[in-house]
């Protein structure tokens, strides 16, 4: 997420390790699968978009710019999984969807707080959560901490 496309042809990125050969273990595997796939995608879509469009630009400043496209597009697919599963945390998911309710009978989508702590909030690193303490009691709030300036380091 730092603007640089990795070379995808690296065994560590394949076998979702970090460039020292270093494997996520237990709670942290699913968050990396999560961002590995949402990085993958954006590297797979900015590179079908810089495809498409007519080449009027040299080719370094070219992928330059599908680097910077990938990073952002990542940017916004991790923060918009952050948020739909804060969803899950606050609200029925049911009630929010705009379909006939009995097509969701059986089905509860909710997480647990536990949960999403576990796969969102490892080190405050991607999120943290605070409690806001407003008139009416204590409301627990989501701080997204991803930014396309700082690179994330999970490990």
């Amino acid at each position: 997420m730092t603007g640089h496309l990795p070379d995808a042809s690296v065994a560590t990125i394949l076998a979702a390790s970090t460039s020292e050969g270093q494997c996520a273990s237990g709670a942290l595997l699913q968050t990396w699968h999560r961002l590995r796939m949402a990085v993958l995608h954006s590297i797979g879509t900015a590179a079908r978009i810089a495809a498409s469009s007519t080449p009027a630009s040299s080719q370094a400043s070219q992928s330059s710019s599908q680097s910077h496209l990938a990073s952002r597009l990542a940017l916004k697919t991790v923060t918009s999984m952050i948020h739909h599963d804060w969803v899950k945390c606050n609200d029925d998911v049911r009630q929010l969807a705009e379909v006939c309710s009995s097509w969701l009978r059986g089905r509860d989508p909710s997480m647990t707080l536990e949960a999403f702590r576990n796969l969102w909030c490892h080190r405050n690193t991607l999120a943290s959560i605070h409690t806001a303490h407003t008139g009416t009691g204590d409301k627990l709030e989501l701080v997204v901490n991803l930014s396309d300036m700082v690179p994330v380091q999970l490990f």
